[in-house]
């Protein structure tokens, strides 16, 4: 796994530079995905997270996290398969965006710290690039499985208890579906 992390606006980084490829390395695994891989990461503040929160979604606002997979529109199945498909070596997943300043804002209100809910927004996004969403009840507890297992593992390779790991309240486009 390779992580190419950008972070031109030299923001604090909330995890450790090697917290990075582990957490996305983890992602992989509990998807099942034995393959080499690389993701560029970018820490980006809020004025540019606003940009392509507007860009692309249509929001004209900050958000903690924004994904930009491959292959867009993708189910895990089919990004699965491409990945053990394809002649590339490593294989290319995307972008992630984060916004350190939202995340670590937003963190008091689930109940998390800003180190927890970004390693929770890292992990949120890589599953985007694996082709999981949240737009529908059962998608969501999927991928918020997903994100809990690896979380927890995590946690164990830290050395903590990983009974001790939360996720905060579920994640739901409903903007999205009203179109707003």
């Amino acid at each position: 796994m390779s992580v190419l992390l950008s972070n031109d606006a030299e923001l604090p980084l909330l995890v450790a530079e090697e917290e990075f490829e582990a957490a996305l390395d983890e992602v992989l695994r509990t998807a099942g995905l034995d393959a080499d891989a690389v993701v560029s990461v970018a820490y980006v503040d809020d004025d540019e997270m606003r940009e392509l929160n507007h860009a692309w979604r249509g929001i004209d606002a900050p958000t903690d996290v924004l994904s930009f997979p491959l292959l867009d529109g993708a189910c895990p199945e089919e990004v699965l398969a491409h990945a053990l498909d394809t002649k590339e070596d490593p294989v290319e997943l995307g972008d992630i965006a984060l916004a350190p300043q939202v995340i670590a804002a937003q963190a008091p209100s689930f109940g998390t710290t800003p180190v927890e809910e970004c390693r929770l927004m890292l992990v949120h996004g890589m599953l985007h690039l694996l082709g999981y969403d949240h737009m529908n009840e059962d998608d969501a507890i999927a991928m918020e499985e997903c994100e809990l297992i690896v979380l927890r593992a995590l946690a164990s390779r830290r050395g903590e208890d990983p009974a001790t790991v939360r996720i905060g309240p579920v994640t739901r486009h409903h903007e999205d579906e009203k179109g707003e």
